[in-house]
Formats: C-alpha cells, structure tokens, sequence
C-alpha cells in the first residue's frame, strides 16, 4: 500500500535537502577552489624548481667547458696521446702510456666534483678513465653513448650527463675529453617524482612500479605539445612539468611530476578536523532549523486540517479555526474556513428556524381544528419552561423542553377529526387509533436532523412514572426528565381545559389531582417543582390584581 509523506515530513526535506544540498555543493565549490589554488601553487613551486635547476646546470656546463679546456691543454695528456698514436696496436709499451695516462687523470679527478672521466682517441673510442668517487676502474667496453641520447652515456647501465671538448695538438685531432656527473632524478623532482623520456619511452624514472601504470601514454597523448599537463598514475592525479635543457637532443625530455592529491592531503590535513566539525555543526543547525521551520508551516495547516475532520465527525463546521499563525497565506484560509462557517451556520439556523416554524404552524394547525385544543401545545411549552427553569435546568435544556412541548402532539395530524372531536367515550379501536400519535409524532420528525432532540419528548410524553404509560412501558429514570416535565405540563392542560367529552377542572382540583397522581404517573419531584410554579404564579396574579385595584381609585 502506498503511503504519503505527512506534511511535515514534506515541509522538513523541502527545507533542509536543499540547504544540504547547498552545503554540499559549498563544500565541493571550495574543494575544487583549493584544488585549482594548489594546482597553481604546484605549477610556481616547479617553475622555481626549474629555474633553479636550469641556473645550475648553467653554472655546471660552464664550469665543465673551462675544466675540460684546462685539462685538454695540459702538455703531459698531450704528449702521452701522441705517444698511443705513434704506437702500434699490442705493444708492449702501449699499456704503461695508458696506465701513465689514466693515472694522470686519476690525479686530475680527485680534486674535482666528478662522478665521470674518460679520455677518448680521435675516433671516440675511450682509452681510458674512471667513474666514480672512488676512482674505480671501469672496463672500457661497458661505457657506451649514442647520439639520440646525447648528452647522457650509458655506464654500466647507469646515465650520466656529459660535456666532452677535443684535444688539438697543433691542427691534429688528438681525441676529446669527457666529464660527467651522475643523472640523479631525486635531486631533480625534489618532493615529488621524475622521468626521463627518449622517443616517447621511458629511460629512467624514481616512479614506484605500482604508480607508472599508463604514463608513457599519458605522456605521449597530453603532455605531447604542452609544458605542463595532468596525468593519473596508480589512481592519483599528477601536475606534470616539462623541464627544457639547452643542448639537449630533440628525442629527449625530461618531465617532473608533483602529486595534486598528496598536496591536497597535506593541505587539508590540518583543516580536516575544522571541515568535519563545521561541517556537522551546519548540518546540525539546518537539521534544526528545517525541523523549526516545517514545524512552524505544517502545524497551522495541521491544525485547519484537524478541525475540518472534526467539524465532519461532528457535523458542524464551527467558525473558530485560528488565523493568528506566522504564515499569511494559511491566515487567509482561516480566515475564509471561518466566514464560510458563519454563512453555513447562518444558512442552517435561517433552515433551522423555517423547519421549526413549518412544524410548530402545523402544531396550531392541529390545535386549530378543534375548538376545545386551541392553544394547547403554547401552554403545555409555557408551563413546561416554568418547571424546567425551576428545576434548574441548563438552558439549551430549557430550550429543548421548550420546543417539545410545542411540538409533542403533532403526531395527532394522523388521527381523524371524528375521533379527536367525539363527545362519547372511544371504541377500544378508536383508542388504540388515537395512542398511535406518539409514534406518528416521531415518524414525521425523525426525517430532520434538527429535530433528534425532540423526538423522546414526542414519543414518550404518555409514559408514566410507574410504569402504567404507553407506548413502551417506561418507568422512573428510564423516562428522560424532559419528558417527564412535559407530561405533568400536558396532563394538568388537559385537566383544566373544556373538552368534548367533559368540563374544564378548577385549578386547584387539577392541582389536587398531580399530588394524588405523584409517584404513580408522574415524577415527585416534577410535581414539587410545578406546584411551587402554580402557587408563585397566583401569588403574583393576587400582586396584580391588588395594584390594578389601587390604580383604578
């Protein structure tokens, strides 16, 4: 089964979704604005970086070039090539020039900041030389370079940067000398990660395996005509830097990698514990103000609904529904429920009021058709009120007793003229003829929902106190005291009135009559309160009769 949202459910998530959703988008908005800042930062941090580097590998070109320049002039390394040159393949004497040689250079290096040092004949094939701070020999067959990776050459597969001038001798070319130092991506990416790249592959790189994934790839189809690019590698994102060198070969380039996720997380490291708490502080104070504010919309619309289903239940649209709330536009409907009521209301009671006097203009109509009944259901209703009032009843209760006995012999309308007016003493058929008036009575009255007050003071209005009454046999307190008031009214009217069948009955014998009858046909204390009625009223007459009397002399 298919069930609604209530309204204030609807009226909380139009309220705070929204705002969550706003906070969320804040929360992304300001992310990516510090990721961009980052990014940004991180492009200027390794455009410094690059600078710096371009600088010192300026500085160390040059001093290479004046080093080499030096050396390349020294007579002795002079001298000893000339002799390696004279000298056949295979002499004896060949290996102690070279030795002699390498031993010279050994002497040369060990001042200077140098990881490489090799002398080359003027076919560059190497002689002779050294690699490393501890002036090891390298066999010369492991040293290799070639011109697409210039100006790296390869030692035992280790790079090394190079810068070789040529040793002249007159106009004869000697060979050339080499230095070089240790190509060191560490010292180069600084914090994060680099790669040398020769014809979009890979040479060297500090990347770990598990993060080099799809590099080249990137490289080749991002970074391929830009200086600076983003790539992903083992599911994080880098900045990526192409660093230019002077000199350098065209099929070689070397690229510098920052993490933009490892930057963010050092950044937001410190303001993560902020963001968390003002975070849910925000969701808090929404969540409390959404839970406020769709209180504060879907109550006044709760409570117009509650009273309209009130209003159904009980049949009557009361014109009380509240239009002081915050929200104008629920005022308004209260407003327009409440003016709405007061015209049905008014509409009823103008309804109300025809019904009654259609039913009471018949009640004069039925007293009106015989001459000893006329006015009989005003008095009955007069002394009824009188008792009623005396009793202390409320006064809707007075007015119900009111109208009743107005109305209670209306069932007679269905009993014929011949048999309310006959002279004689009644048939037993013409009796149980005219006892049918109570429930007529109620026949015609039950119809109208105004009358349901009524209708046991219509139908019951004959029951006696003992139990002896009709149509059902009712006694004591299963009568209603309604009808209980009316029926000692209607009985002493029918006492003290002509009739067909006998004289009228003095008051005060008709009185008698209600004492002798009390506790058998009617209520003791119905009979109390009426007597105290009768004797205030003659007392009163007596008053005014005494001042008529003394107006009149």
């Amino acid at each position: 089964m298919k069930r609604n949202l209530s309204l204030t459910s609807r009226a909380f998530l139009f309220a705070f979704l929204p705002i969550c959703l706003m906070l969320g988008a804040s929360f992304i908005t300001i992310n990516a604005a510090i990721r961009a800042k980052i990014k940004e930062s991180l492009k200027e941090s390794m455009r410094r970086t690059e600078r710096t580097l371009d600088s010192a590998n300026a500085d160390y070109n040059r001093r290479n070039i004046q080093m080499l320049t030096i050396l390349s002039q020294d007579a002795g390394l002079k001298a000893g090539i000339g002799l390696l040159r004279k000298m056949p393949q295979g002499a004896a004497k060949r290996a102690q020039v070279l030795q002699t040689i390498e031993t010279q250079l050994r002497e040369v290096g060990g001042v200077l900041d140098y990881d490489l040092l090799i002398l080359n004949d003027s076919k560059g094939l190497p002689l002779g030389g050294y690699v490393g701070k501890n002036l090891q020999d390298t066999p010369l067959d492991s040293i290799s370079s070639t011109e697409d990776l210039f100006p790296f050459i390869n030692v035992g597969g280790k790079l090394f940067e190079a810068t070789a001038v040529p040793i002249v001798l007159g106009k004869a070319n000697l060979g050339s000398l080499t230095l070089g130092k240790r190509f060191d991506l560490d010292s180069i990416s600084g914090s994060g990660y680099a790669a040398l790249v020769h014809d979009h592959k890979i040479v060297l790189t500090n990347f770990p395996a598990d993060k080099t994934g799809h590099i080249e790839t990137d490289l080749a189809t991002r970074c391929n005509d830009v200086d600076n690019c983003e790539i992903e590698a083992g599911g994080e994102d880098f900045l990526t830097l192409r660093i230019r060198r002077a000199g350098w070969g065209d099929n070689v380039q070397l690229y510098t990698f920052q993490s933009i996720d490892a930057a963010m997380r050092e950044f937001m490291g410190g303001f993560r514990r902020d963001f968390i708490a003002i975070g849910a502080g925000g969701i808090l104070i929404v969540l409390l103000f959404s839970i406020l504010g769709s209180h504060s919309f879907s109550k006044p619309i709760k409570d117009l609904i509650e009273h309209l289903s009130r209003s159904e239940q009980t049949g009557h649209l009361a014109a009380n529904f509240r239009a002081d709330s915050p929200i104008g536009e629920v005022n308004q409907l209260a407003e327009a429920f409440n003016r709405a009521a007061n015209a049905i209301e008014e509409s009823q009671h103008h309804l109300e009021e025809a019904e009654l006097q259609f039913v009471e203009t018949m009640a004069q109509a039925l007293d009106a058709r015989d001459p000893y009944t006329a006015g009989h259901s005003n008095r009955v209703s007069v002394n009824a009120t009188m008792i009623a009032e005396a009793m202390g009843l409320t006064a809707h209760q007075v007015e119900v007793i009111r109208i009743g006995a107005k109305l209670h012999d209306i069932g007679k309308i269905g009993v014929p003229d011949a048999i309310l007016q006959k002279a004689g003493d009644l048939t037993r058929e013409e009796l149980a003829l005219i006892r049918l008036h109570p429930e007529i009575g109620k026949r015609i009255l039950e119809k109208v929902a105004r009358f349901q007050e009524y209708l046991p003071i219509v139908e019951l209005h004959h029951e006696d106190y003992n139990g002896g009454g009709y149509p059902y046999g009712l006694k004591g307190e299963q009568i209603p005291l309604p009808v209980r008031i009316v029926h000692v009214a209607d009985v002493y009217d029918a006492l003290t009135s002509d009739r067909a069948y006998r004289a009228a009955m003095p008051e005060e014998s008709a009185a008698q009559a209600l004492r002798e009858a009390s506790g058998t046909m009617f209520d003791p204390a119905v009979v109390e309160a009426f007597l105290g009625v009768i004797g205030q009223r003659k007392v009163l007459q007596q008053v005014l009769e005494q001042v008529s009397v003394i107006a009149c002399d």
